[in-house]
């Protein structure tokens, strides 16, 4: 008995001691570590590529000298094209840089091995032809023999949209899409500038509409609207593309016109007056009439000129057409 309960006791002992200290829970724990650890990076990328996504942004690795260029996952969807059916490389990637960018990009990423930095915006062309705006920001990194550049990718479309937007916005009247008077007048400053040194010449054309206030009293303010908008797209149509037609306010408007002598910007501002008094317009009511405008032409007189003196003769000028019956064009006398 004896023996027997030694030799039983034994062997089981020994069974146990060994499946729980070779295989047992010290196994269990460390695969239970490593699939939790293999769900967390599975879930960190995921979260990654959703932040890639909503922020319209990927991440890259470039050899410059090997040609070979790595892509997250988001990067082939600004670029519109397929990770089964597109093969990034630097070459593939300046083909998609629009052609008017590709030099600036080529000029960062030379600096890029300079400075450390490549940080570039610039449009690319997607196969379908949509043109869409990126900024590239990375550091070099040299290793041994490679040239490597690692960094970001971002779409930044929308962006660029709302700069551009703004830009207008801060240039442009909201009713009539004209220049306003703070980008006209910092344009004639400008063009005083560029007469002073080599005195090309330069006109201005300040015109108004005749009886306005009357055209807004008896037809209604959409109807006077309805005139600003329509000689406005006019002015934009007819006009040169150098010109500046702009609205300086209320029914106020100028035209600046570079190399153009004052005899010439009498022939046009007398073109764009008899362009008004054909127009036929129709009020709410559809009460058909027409409208005049008046105006004052002058043009840039010796090196002593200034934005003042050149305002107030064509001022000048449109006033005296005003007190001459209106609807016509009065320009600077000559001396």
């Amino acid at each position: 008995m004896k023996g027997s309960h030694n030799s039983s006791d034994d062997g089981s002992s020994t069974k146990e001691t060994h499946g729980s200290g070779s295989c047992g829970d010290p196994c269990h724990h460390v695969r239970r570590e490593l699939d939790e650890a293999r769900e967390e990076i599975a879930h960190l990328k995921r979260t990654l590529h959703r932040i890639q996504q909503v922020a319209r942004m990927g991440y890259w690795r470039a050899s410059l000298k090997a040609n070979e260029l790595f892509w997250s996952e988001a990067i082939y969807d600004i670029f519109g094209v397929k990770p089964n059916t597109f093969t990034p490389s630097i070459h593939a990637f300046k083909a998609m840089v629009h052609p008017e960018d590709l030099e600036s990009v080529e000029a960062s990423m030379r600096r890029a091995q300079e400075t450390g930095s490549h940080d570039v915006e610039h449009r690319i062309v997607r196969p379908n032809g949509e043109v869409r705006w990126v900024h590239e920001l990375a550091d070099y990194f040299p290793e041994g023999d490679e040239q490597i550049l690692i960094g970001t990718v971002r779409d930044i479309t929308e962006q660029k949209k709302l700069e551009l937007r703004l830009r207008q916005l801060s240039r442009t009247d909201e009713l009539t899409g004209l220049y306003n008077r703070r980008y006209f007048m910092r344009r004639l400053l400008q063009e005083l500038a560029r007469y002073r040194r080599y005195l090309r010449p330069t006109s201005v054309v300040l015109f108004d509409f005749d009886h306005f206030k009357r055209i807004n009293d008896t037809h209604g303010h959409p109807a006077g609207d309805q005139v600003l908008v329509k000689v406005s797209k006019l002015l934009r149509e007819r006009l040169r593309t150098n010109d500046i037609p702009a609205r300086l306010g209320g029914e106020e408007f100028a035209l600046l016109l570079p190399e153009t002598e004052l005899e010439e910007a009498g022939e046009v501002a007398e073109k764009v007056r008899q362009l008004v008094l054909d127009q036929v317009f129709t009020s709410e009511e559809g009460h058909r009439f027409e409208v005049s405008i008046t105006c004052g032409v002058s043009a840039f007189h010796g090196i002593e000129e200034t934005v003042e003196g050149i305002l107030h003769r064509a001022d000048q000028n449109l006033y005296q057409g005003k007190r001459a019956g209106r609807n016509r064009v009065m320009v600077d006398e000559r001396n």
